[in-house]
């Protein structure tokens, strides 16, 4: 325990200390490479702001697992070399804005070599549930990225959560080399969130928030395949990962309620409308950590639950964020129709 407990946490401060030392070199870089973040009318913040933190989050997770991931190439393969195909892309609309339809299709065709290739085990339809479950969460979290520190702290703790999902799996908390990718992500982030707190002076990026969407959806799928029942497995991804699917439906449902394409972006997510209900950005990003922690604790507690025990936790989650909803969509629809 006491050598893989080295390598874990050596993993967590090798990743931060190179995404520190490489989002300090971007914020100097980043206005002569004209990745810069400039204020608009569908924006928060009020400065030009270079961007390009991504970069820093994939190479300090690709370094760090060239020199500490011992026995982790099998299981980090895909993240990283599917994953530099995510990175640049974003890179690519970052520096360029690119139509939705490219991006939606090589987000997908790489989700589908990614599953067919590392995840032929699984059935074909659990195979196309992969791939939408991928795609998903690369756009939940891209969307996400809307505020300071908003989708980088809500992936620290989304790391964490399935950290701990996967020692629960192994069914001992000594076994830490199946959560080593996790704490080097989130080292990753925390040499980001240095930067990205508030005020931020670096901006992850299409190419961050797409990787941290495709990495942890990966990362998700080892928790499928246990002696739990797939709903219920399926039910704890669904807590896990409640905060950024959340704010991706809601959205999606408040534009076509309107009219308009889901793709169209404004300023209507989940952060906005605790802004419109008093809340500042600051305090509203924290609101929306103890959610997410909230309902992935929950989440958590309910794979270790079973019959009517399982059942009442599931309605409580649910009952959660139907309230939530209920608070803030009544205001918001209200104010459409009026």
């Amino acid at each position: 325990m006491t050598d893989s407990l080295f390598w874990a946490l050596g993993s967590f401060l090798l990743a931060f200390a190179i995404s520190w030392l490489l989002c300090w070199g971007i914020i100097r870089l980043a206005p002569r490479l004209g990745l810069v973040d400039l204020p608009g009318e569908r924006k928060v913040h009020t400065h030009a702001t270079p961007r390009g933190g991504g970069l820093a989050i994939y190479l300090a997770v690709v370094v760090t697992a060239a020199a500490l991931g011992r026995n982790l190439w099998p299981d980090l393969l895909p993240s990283l070399i599917a994953g530099f195909f995510i990175v640049t892309l974003g890179l690519i609309d970052d520096l360029r804005p690119l139509p939705w339809q490219l991006r939606l299709g090589v987000q997908t065709i790489t989700a589908a070599v990614v599953i067919f290739l590392w995840h032929a085990d699984l059935s074909w339809p659990a195979q196309l549930a992969a791939i939408f479950w991928l795609v998903a969460l690369i756009n939940a979290f891209n969307m996400l990225d809307n505020m300071d520190a908003l989708s980088a702290g809500v992936a620290w703790i989304t790391a964490g959560l399935l950290a701990v999902g996967l020692l629960i799996r192994e069914e001992k908390f000594s076994a830490w080399l199946p959560v080593q990718p996790n704490l080097m992500l989130m080292g990753a982030l925390t040499g980001f969130l240095w930067f990205n707190w508030p005020p931020a002076r670096l901006f992850m990026g299409d190419a961050g928030s797409t990787f941290l969407g495709f990495f942890l959806g990966l990362r998700s799928l080892r928790i499928i395949g246990t002696d739990q029942p797939v709903s219920q497995t399926w039910a704890v991804l669904l807590c896990i990962f409640a905060v950024p699917l959340y704010d991706m439906t809601s959205v999606v449902v408040l534009r076509l309620w309107q009219g308009r394409s889901p793709f169209h972006a404004d300023k209507q997510h989940l952060s906005h409308r605790l802004v419109m209900l008093g809340l500042s950005s600051p305090l509203a990003v924290r609101v929306i950590y103890l959610l997410g922690l909230a309902s992935g604790l929950g989440g958590l507690v309910l794979w270790q639950c079973s019959g009517l025990g399982a059942l009442f936790l599931a309605i409580q989650i649910v009952c959660l964020w139907l309230a939530i909803a209920a608070v803030e969509y009544f205001r918001h629809f209200r104010a459409f129709r009026l």
